[in-house]
């Protein structure tokens, strides 16, 4: 079957970017503050990512974008109705369902970073942002960073668990096209695809996201902790 290039290299990239900076944040997390310095710069670095990502769903390739797979509720929930009966509609990028869940992690994410900037050790680590809140306030946010990791861990879960869904169940490899970028393109996927084969990768949306997220990450690695 013919394949067309789906996601670029920027998009792969920040995919497992993503994949390793929160595996690293869990387990140094997790530690008893042993690798709490890791720990800050692994979130700083997540941080950049995730910047760089969200501004390339503005600025990036065409299923790459956001207004390409986020879906009003209706047609999430037909979506879901297919999907149920073991005939779900064929979509070349993100399906509506997907769609949503890139949504929900990069939100959950950026609260997970965005709290650690606040947060600290009490002792000999303090997030960047810490002395410019007042301690009530840095408490809660601490807390809610210690609680998002669980939540995210689900949202994590219900991901692979879909993913293998669709690998298995319905033949789609999905993290073989997350390595190489290209997908099957099947003559129900329309005309209209064909077109925009093969995609491009915007030069200047790649340098837009790289240096807002590169910037954000070297202005974060200037301040103490």
């Amino acid at each position: 079957m013919k394949t067309t290039l789906v996601w670029d290299w920027p998009i792969r990239l920040s995919h497992w970017l993503i994949v390793l900076l929160f595996t690293g944040l869990i387990l140094s997390g997790k530690s008893d503050g042993q690798y709490i310095e890791y720990h800050f710069y692994l979130g700083y670095s997540l941080s950049a990512v995730v910047i760089a990502r969200i501004l390339y769903g503005f600025y990036g390739s065409y299923h790459a974008r956001f207004h390409t797979f986020i879906k009003s509720a209706r047609v999430t929930i037909d979506y879901l109705k297919s999907l149920l009966t073991g005939h779900p509609q064929a979509h070349l990028g993100h399906n509506p369902l997907g769609g949503l869940m890139v949504l929900v992690l990069l939100g959950a994410l950026t609260a997970q970073w965005a709290t650690g900037l606040f947060t600290s050790d009490d002792i000999f680590w303090f997030g960047p942002f810490n002395d410019q809140v007042s301690a009530d306030l840095a408490s809660e946010l601490a807390s809610l960073h210690r609680q998002l990791p669980d939540i995210l861990l689900g949202l994590v879960a219900i991901h692979v668990l879909a993913v293998l869904y669709h690998e298995i169940r319905l033949k789609e490899r999905l993290i073989a096209a997350m390595v190489h970028g290209r997908k099957p393109l099947s003559r129900s996927q329309g005309s209209r695809l064909f077109s925009q084969e093969p995609i491009q990768t915007p030069r200047w949306g790649v340098i837009f996201s790289l240096f807002i997220g590169l910037a954000w990450l070297v202005a974060l690695w200037l301040m103490p902790i």
